[in-house]
């Protein structure tokens, strides 16, 4: 469960994106951004619509808030690759610095942390940008997926 604190940070990336954009503000996507503070992390479309329908809000709602709140950096979005293929969003704190190796055999994500891949992306000049946060995800074949690979080899 996440903080009051998270969510007043997201409410005002949130407000702040609205503004920027014209759009209107909408106190249904402000109960949608309150019920993904609420949730574990990360967690699914489904999920949140179940969340989401005791205020009898639709799922078409639920749907538009999360790519409004994708757009807005709020969220960030990955393709969970293993069983039936899903999205899964997880909230993005300010400074974000996501690290991960993704198995695209049964989809096992293990976030890591490399001090020295962080400080390259953060020392990098970009010449008319300025970095504020990243997503590094790295895809390969797990150790115990290259097991039952190299059992059923053997076996064969």
């Amino acid at each position: 469960m996440k903080t009051d604190k998270t969510y007043k940070s997201a409410l005002e990336r949130l407000s702040g994106y609205i503004r920027a954009n014209g759009m209107r503000p909408s106190a249904v996507r402000r109960m949608i951004l309150e019920q993904v503070c609420a949730l574990p992390q990360p967690f699914t479309a489904e999920q949140l619509a179940k969340a989401c329908a005791e205020q009898r809000i639709s799922v078409g709602s639920v749907y538009n808030a999360l790519n409004l709140f994708v757009t807005a950096r709020i969220l960030h979005a990955s393709v969970r690759q293993r069983g039936r293929a899903a999205t899964e969003y997880e909230l993005m704190t300010d400074n974000t610095m996501r690290m991960q190796v993704i198995c695209q055999k049964c989809g096992r994500k293990t976030d890591f942390n490399d001090k020295a891949i962080a400080r390259l992306i953060q020392e990098r000049k970009y010449s008319n940008f300025n970095l504020q946060h990243f997503s590094l995800i790295v895809y390969g074949e797990c150790k115990v997926c290259r097991r039952r690979v190299a059992k059923a080899t053997l076996n064969s």
